[in-house]
């Protein structure tokens, strides 16, 4: 398989796991698998795909496409998440803990 195309594999599966934990709001889970697709990522950015024939380009949109879907899935997990603690997080600056400065 080509390494782009094996790089996107990769990056998907991950990212299926993260949309997986976003579901459960395991957000140190989401943050784990996030580090560990992170290198792929770079990796598949130091890869040109001008070589893909004209099916492996066409593999690669629907990879492509179905990251971008789990990111959608995702950040529909994380905003009301964020929603929801930012008054929180809003106390902590204004009231740091342990005589710690805003």
């Amino acid at each position: 398989m080509n390494a782009a195309l094996s790089l996107l594999d990769r990056i998907g599966e991950g990212h299926r796991r993260m949309a997986s934990l976003a579901d459960v709001l395991d957000w140190d889970g989401v943050a784990d698998e996030w580090h560990g697709i992170y290198p792929n990522i770079v990796k598949l950015r130091e890869i040109t795909l001008d070589h893909l024939t004209d099916q492996e380009r066409v593999q690669a949109a629907k990879q492509m496409t179905e990251l971008i879907g789990f990111e959608k899935r995702i950040s529909a997990r994380i905003a009301p998440w964020m929603e929801q603690v930012q008054p929180m997080l809003e106390v902590f600056r204004k009231h740091p803990l342990d005589g710690e400065s805003a």
